[in-house]
């Protein structure tokens, strides 16, 4: 673990100072390096800490330290609330309600659920499991901003989720087809007010060709038009989407040779689909105005289906 990350996540878990961690480091004689502060810590956490209390603090830290990794979230639409609390409060009280909750789930014998919250920002992460003392099964991870209906999960076929929505204060859940590792995007996307400038999410502007002047003369090939546009649509800063999966079904081409529909599945990856997509428009790869480019706006989500009667 680098130092940097040691400073900020876990020494405020353990109640200790970066001062006096390298102060100990110094009088032991050892160098400055990430295996020195672990040995130095362990001998802190040995003597004033109880087995419980370190159980607890690994819990925690093991959260905060997965939720900063890059994962693949799902994000789901909450509905039916049944409560709502303060921030603080609810932090407090999760962990009893998903407990709770999970008395209804049917797990294997003497199975018991471990579940840590910690709030990193905006956001509440929890993660759910359930041990015994010679297995384990699947971690779920959950990560929503208090106050709004909708969730970030790392899993949807997850048995922990249901018990999950119901700890946050909802009773039902729909999946919103929208998935990524960049939780501000994704939750850019599902709701348009999490943006700085939240206009350019909430409409489509209106497409219209003209000749321009450019410092060559004047275009009338449309280029410099498209481009604007596609600037128009994805905004100065578009949510980062690493994949697309496109799905259409069309009649074959010669029905005389084969007279039935084909399913076609696309999926494409990049590192930032927006820039991916402003690239193919400029070379006239797509156009402008077809469904990719509605997936911040009005499709809000990276699994689009095209019909057979659309252009």
């Amino acid at each position: 673990m680098p130092l940097e990350v040691c400073s900020t996540t876990v020494l405020p878990e353990l109640g200790v100072r970066w001062r006096e961690v390298s102060r100990a480091v110094r009088n032991a004689r050892l160098p400055m390096a990430p295996t020195s502060v672990a040995r130095v810590l362990c001998r802190h956490v040995a003597r004033a800490l109880t087995m419980e209390e370190i159980a607890e603090i690994v819990s925690r830290l093991r959260l905060k330290l997965i939720a900063t990794q890059r994962r693949n979230w799902h994000v789901i639409k909450l509905s039916d609330q049944l409560t709502d609390e303060p921030v603080n409060i609810l932090t407090r009280i999760l962990p009893s309600r998903v407990k709770q909750a999970l008395k209804g789930v049917r797990c294997g014998r003497n199975m018991m659920p471990e579940i840590q919250t910690v709030k990193l920002g905006d956001l509440i992460y929890i993660s759910v499991q359930m041990v015994s003392d010679i297995k384990a099964g699947g971690i779920l991870y959950v990560a929503t901003p208090p106050g709004e209906p909708v969730a970030l999960v790392s899993s949807l076929h997850s048995s922990l989720l249901k018990p999950c929505i119901q700890g946050l204060g909802y009773q039902k859940y729909e999946d919103a087809s929208l998935n990524g590792h960049d939780i501000g995007s994704l939750l850019r996307i599902f709701n348009a007010n999490n943006n700085e400038n939240p206009d350019f999410l909430a409409r489509i502007p209106e497409y219209f060709v003209a000749p321009c002047i450019t410092r060559g003369g004047i275009d009338f090939t449309g280029r410099k038009t498209d481009e604007k546009y596609t600037d128009d649509v994805l905004g100065p800063d578009p949510p980062r989407l690493d994949k697309l999966v496109v799905t259409a079904q069309r009649k074959f081409f010669d029905p005389e040779r084969l007279n039935k529909e084909m399913r076609i599945t696309i999926q494409l990856k990049s590192e930032d689909i927006a820039q991916t997509l402003k690239c193919w428009a400029s070379k006239g790869a797509v156009l402008p105005t077809c469904q990719l480019f509605q997936i911040f706006n009005k499709t809000k989500s990276n699994k689009i289906h095209i019909d057979a009667n659309d252009d």
